[in-house]
């Protein structure tokens, strides 16, 4: 499925006449504002002539005397000159260009439309050159102005905006949440409302929300319909197939597919008809009907080379995979678990750099809450102090207007001690109500701790289980599929030894997913031994390195090992405390880059001896260093799924630090690095080596 996005800039104006640009006179913007209206009119239709013009404009704008609208002239004309060079794929040209129309828009220091066009338009030119971190900044920039503004219309558009770089990262639920804020913000427009529904039941799709999917595609169905667009009626009706596919509803998701190629027609000039059929397959093979599915593949990819294919084909390649398979026809089933393969790599790839760009963005943030909340705190102080002056200054005026009528008014010193009873009585009564009010403000504070707990717990429980469907799914295809290509004995020596690597490489991926899960289980059981050897902590790291080494290549990343202590010896268990090191390095080596940096040193201490694993990777919040230490905690969902994995590591190496009588911390700091260490207690270490036997590590 392809999703419906609304445009991105208002193209329905006037158009005007460029004819007599050159001899029009420098105070008469009639001219320049009629090739502007050209440029706009011819940006979707023909961006090469929008160039022209936008260059045309341009120089128009150059040759006139400097002022604020001079000024404007030119950041409007670059402007547009970087839509249409986006257009025509020339995007390097495009951000210089983009670049300087902002430095000319921002120099009057006024916030016009202009400014809010032109973030936009650099948040759509970094989204397509995968550079998320700029995009993220520019639409909430744009989306600030236009509420600034008070320009509903292209707030939307920014936070359309936002909603697509949080589909990239796989972060569905906060997608959901910028797409209705858009429809909310501006639901005058039909075009919005197909598009905000239309992306909102995507995401519920990829959920698994399915009824709550159908509920928005079937709105946006509606609102196609009155737009009287066939085209976009049978997009929506391809993703209400799919998601009947999916709940093995397959005879009504073959109708709602029929219905779909029977609106694009036989010539089907937008060439959306192959995503029809792949999703006619999905129906057919759900039901058992293999020969119809092979057919409707071969309608879906004719003349389509499956080396080339695009993201939209990924799950279409899948269920291919799997239909040629039933059938026997296992060049081409090898073909498209192939295709599926290469399309599913460049999706973790894609998700990886939109989620470090959402970390960054997140990071940043919680500096400014924080910047926020102190200056909050600081107020308080200020407002705590005036009240107390003020009660001061109270309680002096009393005490004067009471002596004075001491002095004066003796006779009414009986009132006094009455008035005083009556006053002790009140305070008592509020001392009471108040401490009623701090005990239901503790009582309250518990239920929000205890409700926010529940919520998260079930919110992990869901990321794991969406997790480990991922995480087995993908090594189980490549096992199942190039397992059985192998065993039909058809295929060359150099491609056999391809993927029984492939194969192998899978099942270690499986083996440790399970061995950790059962891990787990048996450290939450208490149901863990230790071995009590005479251990090499140097060898136990050797060890622990050359393991990691054999199960997947660094890719570029260097560890160095540093022997700060000297030689040290411990009492512990051999294989679990490599498991502890192994662990640590698997973590950095995943999470660090491919030029990255990975340190491991021990060291004697006064109170026993540390083991410290460092790198320079990409860190983690502040703020999530306790969960990632819990059980299947990973600082999120979608970037887990983008780097693979279920949250077990750490946790598995606090639980085996612990029943050796150690410790275990985390420290990070986004975007510089990890720093993990592991502190044994004196105890575990062997003082006299010569003496007690010693058995290294092996």
């Amino acid at each position: 499925m392809v999703r419906v996005s609304a445009a991105l800039i208002a193209l329905c104006l006037i158009g005007g006449a460029v004819g007599a640009l050159a001899a029009a006179p420098a105070h008469d913007w009639t001219a320049f504002d009629g090739i502007v209206t050209d440029a706009k009119k011819s940006m979707m239709a023909d961006p090469p002539a929008a160039l022209e013009y936008a260059r045309k404009a341009e120089a128009f704008a150059a040759a006139q005397p400097h002022s604020a609208r001079q000024n404007d002239a030119m950041a409007t004309s670059l402007w547009l000159e970087g839509e249409a060079l986006t257009r025509v794929n020339r995007t390097d040209d495009a951000k210089g260009v983009i670049g300087r129309a902002i430095a000319l828009a921002d120099s009057d220091r006024k916030i016009t439309k202009l400014d809010g066009d032109l973030q936009l338009s650099l948040g759509r030119l970094a989204e397509a050159t995968s550079n998320f971190a700029l995009a993220l900044k520019s639409y909430h920039r744009a989306h600030d102005i236009f509420a600034h503004l008070g320009i509903p219309r292209f707030q939307s558009l920014a936070l359309q905006g936002l909603g697509s770089i949080y589909d990239k990262a796989h972060d569905f639920d906060h997608e959901i949440e910028y797409y209705r804020r858009a429809s909310q913000v501006y639901p005058d427009e039909p075009a919005f409302e197909l598009s905000d529904a239309n992306n909102v039941g995507f995401a519920l799709l990829q959920l698994g929300r399915y009824d709550e999917a159908l509920k928005d595609f079937n709105h946006a169905l509606d609102v196609a319909s009155k737009m009287d667009s066939p085209f976009l009626e049978a997009r929506i009706l391809t993703n209400i197939a799919a998601v009947l596919a999916k709940r093995h509803h397959a005879a009504e998701a073959l109708k709602t597919a029929d219905r779909a190629l029977a609106l694009l027609g036989p010539k089907d000039e937008n060439g959306w008809a192959p995503f029809v059929w792949g999703v006619k397959a999905e129906a057919e093979f759900a039901r058992g009907n293999v020969d119809a599915a092979a057919n409707d593949l071969d309608k879906a990819f004719r003349g389509v080379d499956l080396k080339t294919t695009i993201s939209p084909f990924r799950d279409m390649h899948e269920i291919a995979y799997k239909v040629y398979r039933a059938k026997g026809n296992y060049p081409l089933a090898l073909a498209h678990l192939e295709a599926f393969k290469r399309l599913d790599d460049q999706g973790r790839s894609l998700t990886a750099s939109a989620n470090l760009a959402l970390m960054g963005a997140q990071f940043d943030f919680a500096t400014q809450q924080l910047e926020i909340e102190h200056l909050r705190a600081e107020q308080l102080k200020r407002d705590m102090s005036l009240r107390e002056a003020r009660q001061t200054t109270q309680t002096a005026i009393f005490a004067g207007v009471l002596l004075a009528g001491i002095l004066l008014i003796l006779w009414i010193s009986w009132r006094h001690y009455t008035v005083n009873r009556h006053r002790n009585e009140l305070a008592k009564t509020l001392a009471e109500r108040d401490g009623e009010i701090e005990r239901r403000i503790e009582v309250e504070a518990e239920l929000r701790l205890a409700k926010g707990a529940a919520e998260q717990a079930n919110v992990a429980k869901s990321h794991f289980l969406a997790n480990m469907s991922h995480e087995l799914r993908t090594p189980l295809n490549a096992i199942i599929g190039f397992s059985e290509i192998i065993a039909m004995g058809v295929l060359p020596a150099a491609k056999t030894t391809e993927y029984a690597a492939d194969i192998h490489s899978g099942g270690r991926k499986l083996l440790i997913i399970l061995n950790d899960i059962l891990d787990m289980a048996r450290l939450d059981a208490g149901t863990v031994s230790l071995d009590d050897d005479v251990l090499s902590l140097r060898a136990i790291v050797d060890n622990a390195t050359l393991a990691l080494e054999g199960e997947a290549p660094n890719h570029g990343k260097t560890i160095a090992i540093a022997d700060d202590g000297g030689a040290v010896e411990i009492r512990g268990d051999e294989r679990r405390l490599r498991q502890v090191v192994q662990n640590l390095l698997s973590n950095a080596v995943k999470f660090t880059g491919a030029d990255g940096e990975i340190r491991v040193s021990f060291k004697r201490d006064s109170d026993g001896v540390a083991i410290v694993v460092a790198d320079n990777g990409i860190g983690i919040p502040g703020d999530k260093l306790a969960e990632v230490m819990e059980a299947f905690g990973q600082v999120e969902s979608a970037y887990a799924r983008s780097h693979g994995g279920i949250g077990l590591g750490l946790p598995i190496v606090k639980s085996l630090v612990q029943l050796h009588g150690g410790t275990f911390t985390v420290e990070s700091v986004v975007g510089h690095g990890t720093t993990a260490r592991v502190h044994l207690p004196a105890a575990r270490i062997v003082e006299n080596a010569e003496t007690t036997g010693l058995r290294a590590a092996s």
